[in-house]
């Protein structure tokens, strides 16, 4: 990943952040990491907050801790299991329910190096939450962004994406998966979908930015292994050593996503992140990612793919 130097920011922080008042923010993955700081701030901020979250036990007690601290926060849980186009679907009725506009929609939840599982809709887990989720999600809230004056969708993806290749011939990994493998797939995918989206909104007008970013190497649960995810004793070694030595707080890793749904500076379809130590850590940079992201023809049979198997299609 190479720095933009016409990026004037080398030190955006939380306190780059805007007054928030009024805004209406959706952010998955709300109850922990980078999303739970990111919805920490921003809530402080005055925006409103929707927790997009699947484990009710956890987002609930992530919101009250964030209302101890600041008790003055609009926060709100609404379940939302990116694993399910059911749920997807009910998630964003519920929304539409009670709310007029949406104003920044910030794709965060993701899962990393699972073991060869499936979504509730047959899809390989890592693409299915981490791309087709979070495609699904946006076609089914782009009325409300359609209509909310200056809006944005911010879609995380990962350094792992410059490793990433896209098997379209056989996208679940059939018979040839490897966890690692399928996590930068999804990264990549996440980065050809915020980029076709940006297009495809400058073609038709509308009045919606979208922007990605990676976090930088982070401590949170996303690497740790978990009731979907086992690893070999040497891998955690190494990952262990790492985290010591490297990983940044989710406070400093939120910082790139912040950036990009607040800073008036950005345009539709840049991507910024850390940029120190290879990307791991640091303060969040406008960024040009790998060349396989831009690949147009790439985009194009992903965002096709993708209509046909979530059933999801675009309203611009």
């Amino acid at each position: 990943m190479r720095t933009i130097e016409k990026d004037g920011s080398t030190k955006w922080t939380e306190k780059n952040l805007p007054d928030l008042t009024g805004k209406t923010i959706i952010i998955t993955g709300a109850n922990s990491g980078i999303g739970f700081s990111t919805t920490k701030y921003m809530s402080a901020k005055g925006a409103t907050v929707i927790m997009a979250c699947r484990n009710p036990e956890k987002a609930k007690k992530a919101l009250q801790s964030i209302k101890n601290e600041n008790p003055g926060v609009k926060l709100e849980f609404i379940p939302l299991d990116l694993s399910s186009l059911a749920s997807i679907e009910k998630f964003a009725e519920a929304f539409k329910e009670k709310y007029p506009s949406l104003d920044i929609l910030i794709n965060n939840a993701g899962m990393c190096q699972t073991p060869e599982l499936k979504t509730k809709d047959g899809f390989e887990m890592q693409i299915g939450v981490n791309h087709l989720g979070h495609y699904a999600l946006t076609g089914r809230l782009m009325d409300r962004l359609m209509s909310t004056k200056d809006s944005r969708v911010v879609t995380m993806s990962s350094m792992n994406h410059v490793q990433g290749t896209m098997i379209f011939d056989n996208l679940f990994l059939t018979g040839e998966y490897h966890q690692m493998k399928a996590y930068e797939q999804s990264k990549l995918a996440n980065l050809l979908f915020a980029y076709e989206l940006s297009r495809k909104l400058a073609q038709t007008g509308a009045n919606i930015e979208s922007i990605a970013a990676h976090p930088g190497f982070v401590k949170s649960n996303i690497m740790k292994s978990n009731e979907h995810t086992q690893r070999s004793f040497s891998f955690s070694l190494m990952f262990n050593i790492f985290d010591l030595l490297l990983a940044m707080t989710p406070d400093m890793g939120s910082l790139g996503i912040m950036r990009a749904a607040t800073d008036g500076t950005l345009k539709n379809g840049q991507y910024v992140g850390p940029t120190k130590m290879g990307g791991f850590r640091g303060f969040p940079e406008l960024l040009e990612s790998s060349e396989a992201s831009h690949n147009e023809d790439d985009a194009k049979r992903l965002w096709e793919i993708s209509e046909e198997l979530t059933g999801v299609k675009y309203a611009f």
